[in-house]
């Protein structure tokens, strides 16, 4: 998809390519799927468009035979193309049709995306796989039909290099090596998508088959000696060559242009830079700044004419992100209150909302308190707000434990050698050593053994004055072990595991 001179087209497609490889490695998010919607949307009304525009051309040649006998057998060979053209373009729209209601429509959520969008079966048995192993192989029997119609259109380019060349380039279905393994056109394009996947390639077919169309009967009027076109019915068209979606830092780039144009009159633009305008297609390159979505209309107009067309582009900026998980530490302490930090790339974080046992906060800093929660795991749900409804974007599995050994101390002394006199006057102390949490712990009960006496259990952080006494009198080597240590957390929480402290005195 790399290397020398690429058409925007081309450029578009290989997006889609970039975007569905990735995909494959992941779980097929509702994002993601919104996204492929979006795409196919847009290249459906560019499929319109064009069919539109052609429209007009084949009106133009009819038209043109009242005045001019040249233009009668034009006019067949025109009819030829667009049956043929037609009759394709029912096909794979019956494909679509059949795939779509198979996977159970589309959601009734007025996002236009489909049930089954992540349907990885439907499209792969009903295009890929061969009908001697129980599939339908429609996809080897398009392949068939576009080359059939590849030929034809090779046959009405009349000898036209550079147009035999296009349609050579937009109909070339060989085979292709991944990884060192050779596949099939159809292989490779539908193999393994997810349904949300294939639609956008059905589309883009269908805009090659539109596209092809209108540049032969393009050059079918060119040969009747028609110096002018006039079109009643044109319509602004804005395609993102690199996506509406950038980072900060990164440009915005798209062709801004009418998709039926004179080509000796190249339309004018208003309201944004074009750096060039060629072809009646204006080249955009907007750089990202801020974040959010970004709206700006341009005004098109072509020279000498009365009527304007207006278009709206409108991006996603984010700023530059990277999420790193740790996959084995999504870990939620019973007892603390676990800081949680969510954001969702292009959204505000006053739009975020998060559920789950336990979680509370607002605008992407929350806190997760799952003392009460029971069993080992929880789920945290991330949905987004928009337009009053919520869209739940993902969710995220944690693990529920409770807290973990704290140190017994004395002076900072879990054990170790000390006078008689220090530790008579040491309170005992409990803490958490490399814990990321902050959390102070009060001693409240103990139990003391003192070599050669019987337990003696403290009340507190602090040795009584009979259990001080013993202590002093103690013999250097002597030892006074602290155990069954109970202390409590800020919010009154018993912690009763801690370690044992371990003295010798001197």
């Amino acid at each position: 998809m790399a290397g020398g001179k690429v058409s925007p087209r081309q450029k578009m497609i290989n997006m889609m390519y970039l975007v569905l490889t990735a995909m494959l490695a992941l779980n097929v998010s509702k994002d993601i799927i919104k996204v492929l919607t979006k795409l196919d949307q847009g290249m459906n009304e560019t499929v319109a468009t064009v069919f539109k525009g052609t429209e007009v051309i084949y009106s133009a040649i009819a038209n043109a035979m009242k005045d001019n006998p040249r233009a009668v057998p034009i006019n067949n060979r025109a009819l030829k193309v667009k049956s043929m053209a037609d009759d394709i373009n029912q096909e794979i729209v019956a494909i679509k049709t059949f795939l779509i209601e198979e996977t159970g429509g589309y959601n009734t959520d007025g996002s236009g995306t489909l049930k089954g969008g992540d349907n990885r079966d439907v499209g792969e048995v009903y295009l890929v796989v061969d009908k001697s192993v129980g599939g339908q192989g429609k996809a080897k029997e398009l392949k068939e039909r576009l080359i059939t119609f590849r030929e034809a259109m090779v046959k009405e380019a009349d000898g036209d290099k550079a147009l035999i060349a296009a349609i050579k380039e937009t109909f070339n279905f060989q085979d292709v090596v991944e990884e060192g393994t050779q596949l099939s056109w159809e292989k490779a394009t539908f193999s393994e998508l997810p349904l949300a996947g294939v639609i956008p390639f059905l589309t883009d077919l269908q805009s090659r088959v539109r596209r092809t169309e209108s540049k032969v009967v393009d050059h079918l009027y060119s040969q009747i000696d028609a110096n002018t076109l006039k079109f009643d019915n044109v319509k602004a068209v804005v395609m993102p060559t690199n996506g509406t979606y950038i980072q900060q830092g990164d440009y915005y780039e798209a062709d801004v242009f009418l998709a039926a144009y004179d080509n000796s009159r190249n339309p004018q633009f208003s309201g944004i830079s074009v750096k060039e305008v060629k072809e009646g297609v204006g080249k955009v390159s907007i750089q990202g700044t801020g974040n959010g979505e970004v709206k700006k209309m341009v005004t098109i107009s072509l020279p000498g004419g009365d009527k304007t067309y207006q278009a709206e582009i409108k991006y996603t900026v984010s700023p530059p992100s990277s999420v790193i998980s740790p996959s084995k530490m999504n870990v939620f302490y019973r007892n603390v209150e676990n800081p949680l930090e969510v954001s969702v790339p292009g959204v505000a974080p006053s739009s975020l909302r998060v559920s789950g046992p336990g979680i509370s906060g607002k605008n992407g800093n929350y806190i997760a308190d799952v003392t009460k929660v029971e069993g080992k795991t929880m789920m945290v749900n991330v949905s987004v707000e928009e337009n009053g409804k919520l869209r739940k974007v993902g969710s995220k599995e944690f693990r529920i434990k409770g807290l973990p050994m704290a140190s017994g101390m004395v002076f900072r002394k879990s054990s170790g050698v000390m006078s008689t006199s220090s530790l008579a006057k040491a309170p005992i102390e409990a803490e958490y050593i490399d814990f990321p949490f902050e959390l102070p712990l009060k001693v409240v009960s103990a139990e003391v053994k003192i070599e050669g006496q019987p337990p003696i259990q403290v009340k507190g952080g602090t040795f009584d004055n009979n259990t001080r006494e013993l202590i002093q009198r103690l013999k250097p080597g002597s030892s006074v072990t602290i155990r069954k240590i109970v202390a409590t957390t800020p919010n009154g929480a018993r912690v009763s595991n801690v370690g044992n402290i371990s003295i010798d005195v001197q």
